[in-house]
């Protein structure tokens, strides 16, 4: 007969690596990804230093796991949002505005250390592909609207979906090196929703302006 000790559930492994990889993003956050540790993380994740090596090999795995899965459920909260919304400056905006508060909040010390970073060549991949998504999602966006409205768009989807999330990501970057040397978000965000909407989208089509009113 089993012992009480053997019958109870184990904590499943990827709940414990998301659990370090929870910490992860608090030590970054705090210290940037070239003045974390290792043991930085295992102290923060409550675990042995050892323990974390049965997860991840390197810090770079690390960093870069965190990073998939912050893109990736950034990604997923911007999908669901505009499932809700009608037009093409509505799903837009709340993208835009879904991104820019994940990658503001989460993401400032990482952008700033990853060049520094040293990732080998898979890492790298693994990294771009969490990051290209994003562009894709904001493609899809902007041909949708072009296809609906039998218009010739004024540059190719992808070019102005990468133009888009430089916008937001370059901020983000500017605003953590130069503090209070640049607008507060608010009013950047403001500002760069206006210039986008009136270079991809040419301000409201009728119908978009009908349904609000």
């Amino acid at each position: 007969m089993a012992t009480r000790k053997n019958s109870e559930p184990k904590e499943p492994a990827r709940d414990k690596k998301l659990a370090i990889i929870n910490a992860a993003q608090t030590v970054i956050h705090e210290k940037g990804v070239t003045n974390a540790t290792v043991d930085d993380i295992a102290q923060r994740a409550g675990v042995a230093k050892g323990t974390i090596y049965l997860y991840f090999k390197t810090k770079e795995d690390i960093f870069v796991e965190m990073v998939v899965l912050k893109t990736g459920e950034t990604l997923a909260e911007a999908r669901d949002a505009i499932s809700r919304v009608t037009g093409t400056w509505e799903k837009l905006r709340t993208a835009m505005r879904i991104h820019f508060a994940n990658i503001f909040k989460h993401m400032p010390n990482v952008l700033v250390d990853e060049g520094m970073f040293h990732l080998n060549a898979a890492q790298k991949r693994k990294l771009l592909r969490a990051k290209f998504a994003h562009i894709k999602f904001y493609e899809e966006i902007i041909a949708e609207h072009f296809e609906k409205s039998g218009q010739k768009p004024p540059f190719s989807s992808l070019a102005s979906a990468v133009a888009l999330t430089s916008g937001i990501v370059g901020y983000v970057l500017q605003k953590h090196l130069f503090k209070d040397s640049v607008p507060d978000p608010e009013e950047y965000l403001q500002t760069y929703e206006a210039i986008v909407q009136a270079a991809l989208i040419g301000g409201e089509s009728k119908s978009e302006k009908s349904k609000r009113k």
